[in-house]
């Protein structure tokens, strides 16, 4: 036989193959490779037609099996037996005998009168198996070509999700959930090593997808050992129950491929529990778990730049508005505080982690446009005249222009050029009103002035924290938001007394090392 799955076919060849025999009267008995009969033909219509030669007939027939089933041609039945014809057909395990049927006169076609007949059943035959064949043949490549299809969109849309890396464990996660949904497997996980210098955000990522044999905490510590032990070793990708602990114990057979990152493990990806009619892990399936754990290497180093990058550029930041700060020993760390003001409220009020970061770096940049303003006039002691404070309501749209060149920071500019409107609209530089003044302006409108409040400058000094407080309450309706100044006031401002006091002790510090 050609194996299980071809039988339907083979099947269905050889019943066309039996209705063409009868049209020509021709009974028709398959065997296959261990003498078994597959198809006889009916026996009291033989008998009828055959008579006392029957029993003869059969048992020289069954004598022929061992014969049939290597032949490559037409045999006869010989000693007084009607003459028939055996074949080989559909392969060399499946053989057909072929007799002719008497007529009710007892006359019937010799096998030489139906020779041009048989030939073409032979061909015929022929003509069904390759038929067959190339049915399967077509089915197979069919089944193929779609779990490819599969595997390109899967790997294509994490090509794609790989544009966006600023949060790498989500993107982990979507993987590991991909990898199971469409490779019809029971569970999948992805599980980086921890490593302190690491700063992709992915150290010690354990992300898990499916039914698990065993809880989190003990899957952690048997994948932890799989790569310490095969981590610098040649790896086993398919590890098989009773030959391996992980195997073991997920209780079932597991395929992994390593991460890499510069040539080094940094992780693995595994899969296990596979169902449907295949149950057996494939080379497709290892090629695409080894596609996969280098998509999983380029978007652990791709974070790791990004975040580099970032703390890079967000360091640039701190370090412009640290030294615009310091130009006046009375504002210094005035920005830092303002941010992290600004990021408590904004988590105060329920914006989403993305937005509380965007918040704090606008808080970062608030005031670089005093950069623009003339030195005597910020570091000046005592009260401003109406013209030198009509130079320092020109910062926020000098700091606008500054950054607006800065691409894919457009959004925090809101708090750079707004942090001065006040919500009755007497605030400058544009004089907007109420909801029509950005958020990030309205929120860093509170923080910044809470800040300087509560900050000793030249011309007196800080208020304490209840009147600080008393007057955002007073000015809520005003000069702020309404629906900030309650969440605000209600801040746990431990951290930011913290934060003056360090400001306050490195200020007193470059003032000595200024005088000696």
């Amino acid at each position: 036989m050609q194996g299980s799955l071809h039988k339907p076919l083979i099947d269905q060849a050889t019943q066309t193959f039996v209705d063409r025999c009868a049209e020509l009267s021709l009974a028709v008995w398959s065997y296959d490779g261990d003498a078994i009969t597959l198809h006889e033909a009916d026996d009291s219509h033989v008998r009828q037609r055959i008579a006392e030669q029957a029993d003869k007939m059969f048992q020289a027939i069954q004598s022929k099996i061992d014969t049939l089933i290597q032949a490559n041609g037409p045999m006869a039945l010989t000693d007084g037996l009607p003459a028939a014809w055996i074949a080989d057909s559909l392969g060399p395990d499946l053989g057909f005998v072929v007799v002719p049927i008497p007529n009710d006169d007892g006359t019937a076609q010799t096998i030489e009168q139906l020779a041009p007949a048989i030939k073409a059943l032979a061909w015929s035959l022929g003509d069904l198996r390759n038929s067959d064949q190339n049915l399967f043949a077509v089915e197979d490549l069919a089944e193929q070509l779609g779990k490819s299809y599969e595997n390109i969109t899967l790997l294509y849309g994490i090509g794609r999700s790989m544009r966006s890396i600023a949060e790498p464990v989500g993107l982990a996660q979507g993987i590991c959930e991909q990898i199971r949904l469409t490779q019809s497997f029971g569970w999948s996980a992805v599980r980086f090593i921890e490593d302190d210098t690491d700063i992709s955000g992915l150290s010690d990522a354990c992300l898990t997808s499916g039914e698990m044999a065993c809880n989190e905490a003990t899957f952690r510590k048997a994948t932890q050992k799989l790569i310490a032990q095969q981590r610098d070793k040649h790896w086993d990708k398919l590890l098989q129950m009773g030959q391996h602990e992980l195997a073991d114990l997920m209780q079932c057979e597991v395929i992994l491929e390593p991460i890499l990152h510069d040539d080094q493990v940094i992780g693995v990806v595994l899969a296990g529990g596979k169902t449907g009619s295949d149950s057996e892990a494939t080379s497709g399936d290892t090629q695409l778990l080894d596609a996969i754990a280098g998509f999983l290497g380029a978007l652990h180093e791709n974070a790791a730049r990004f975040i580099e990058q970032k703390n890079m550029f967000i360091g640039s930041l701190e370090a412009v508005s640290t030294a615009l700060d310091a130009k006046d020993r009375y504002t210094h760390g005035h920005s830092e505080r303002v941010a992290w003001l600004g990021t408590q409220l904004a988590e105060a009020i329920g914006l989403d982690a993305d937005e509380v970061e965007r918040i704090r770096i606008s808080g970062l940049v608030h005031d670089v446009g005093k950069i623009g303003v003339p030195e005597a006039v910020l570091c000046k002691a005592g009260r401003l005249t109406d013209d030198e404070f009509d130079q320092i309501k020109k910062h926020p749209r000098i700091g606008y222009n500054i950054l607006k060149g800065i691409p894919k920071i457009d959004d925090v500019l809101d708090g750079v050029l707004y942090h001065h409107e006040r919500w009755d609209g007497r605030g400058y530089p544009t004089r907007l009103a109420g909801e029509a003044i950005p958020l990030y302006g309205r929120i860093l409108a509170v923080a910044d002035t809470f800040d300087a409040m509560s900050s000793t400058r030249s011309y007196r000094q800080a208020m304490p924290r209840e009147k600080v407080l008393d007057e955002i309450a007073k000015c809520s309706g005003t000069q702020f938001d309404p629906s900030l100044t309650e969440p605000f006031i209600a801040m746990d401002f431990t951290e930011y007394d913290a934060m003056v006091a360090r400001h306050q002790g490195a200020s007193a510090n470059e003032q000595k090392d200024l005088a000696a």
